[in-house]
């Protein structure tokens, strides 16, 4: 069996109760939105047939099915959650087994399927994949007459997950992989770290910015700070930093400030440890130009601006100005940390969480409980 014999169920409800507004059609990068998204994913991985199992129907729905081939189908019964998506799906599908996929998990890999097709057998009813021992029944495969169960278990008042499973043959897969993975795009936070992620997809090379409304704050620290804990991991790191004042690197007398001083527009130093450029321009550059001319041993690019950073931006407050919180800024690291509504806020110390929020954006692996208490905050 391989993914090309399976049913792919979208489960898209539609309540948003977290998120406060309709999730599904929620803009991602290039016109896509969360939704449209997953299932062009799905359709490229090859499945046999897809549903989409909404709560109700409505236009956007209907069009979004008819863009990727999907059999559109909703719950018999109102608000009663995944469970009802599995129900309908099931009952809708064309193949034995299907995978059953939350709506809002926009980086899952759909390779994974392959490591939970081998135990698709016998009388088991449920492949459910565990990460550090938590559950993932909304990326796990189901058999189809999983479905009745889930019917049966609304119909008598039971709509957790966890209940209906407990009373189906199970067979749990432990996975060893990156928890980003099975992120899911709850809330507004968790909107904004996934917009930051696929912003750095589509480049060439990741961006971080890190910003702060004031002098004083601490940007240089900080990330002086978060290189030597992304170092850990492997990652090889560049600064480029923005100076709205202008700048002259060599000294007064140095050979290359001399030719400067006679109108030379550029000055290039050669050494045995690497090489210095300095260029005169009539205008500032963007980063993405800056970055073009720094060899590609890089894995990422940190940028340091005065709030203005690219998407994704961590952004520093120490108290010293209010700092513009606009959609490029991914999470706020503040002296004293305070709940902000929306926004993932952290202690400005707090580097290890830091780090861990710039390998998320980056599409580096996190594994373990620890990247999972992270990724579902």
């Amino acid at each position: 069996m391989t993914p090309a014999d399976l049913t792919l169920i979208v489960a898209a409800g539609g309540m948003s109760t977290r998120m406060g507004e309709d999730k599904r059609f929620l803009p991602m990068a290039d016109g896509e939105t969360l939704l449209s998204r997953t299932l062009r994913r799905g359709r490229t991985a090859g499945f046999r047939a897809i549903v989409l199992a909404a709560e109700g129907e409505r236009r956007e729905l209907t069009e979004l099915a008819a863009t990727y081939g999907a059999h559109l189908v909703t719950d018999d019964r109102p608000r009663q959650g995944p469970a009802a998506a599995i129900a309908a799906g099931l009952a809708a599908a064309e193949t034995e087994w299907s995978l059953v996929l939350s709506g809002d998990m926009p980086f899952y890999d759909f390779d994974l399927v392959r490591a939970l097709l081998p135990e698709a057998r016998g009388a088991v009813q449920v492949v459910l994949p565990t990460l550090a021992g938590y559950w993932q029944p909304l990326a796990a495969l189901y058999r189809r007459d999983a479905g009745q169960a889930f019917a049966a278990a609304i119909a008598r008042g039971d709509r957790k997950l966890g209940i209906v499973l407990r009373g189906l043959t199970v067979r749990e897969l432990p996975l060893a992989v990156d928890a980003g993975l099975f992120f899911n795009v709850n809330t507004p936070a968790a909107y904004r770290l996934a917009c930051g992620r696929i912003a750095n997809e589509g480049r060439e090379r990741p961006i971080l910015s890190v910003a702060a409304p004031a002098s004083g704050t601490g940007k240089t620290t900080f990330i002086e700070r978060l290189i030597p804990r992304l170092a850990v991991h492997g990652v090889r790191t560049a600064v480029i930093k923005s100076d709205s004042h202008g700048f002259q690197l060599d000294t007064e007398g140095k050979d290359t400030a001399r030719f400067m001083a006679a109108g030379a527009r550029a000055t290039a130093i050669s050494a045995p440890n690497g090489y210095f450029i300095q260029k005169i321009e009539d205008q500032r550059k963007d980063f993405q130009n800056l970055i073009s001319k720094i060899e590609y041993d890089i894995d990422l690019f940190i940028t340091e601006s005065r709030s203005r950073g690219a998407l994704p931006t961590l952004m520093l407050d120490r108290g010293l100005a209010a700092p513009e919180i606009d959609a490029r800024v991914t999470a706020l690291f503040q002296k004293d940390a305070a709940p902000h509504d929306g926004l993932l806020s952290y202690d400005l110390d707090d580097m290890e969480t830091a780090a861990r929020i710039t390998l998320f954006l980056m599409g580096r692996p996190l594994y373990g409980a620890d990247g999972i208490m992270f990724l579902t905050m």
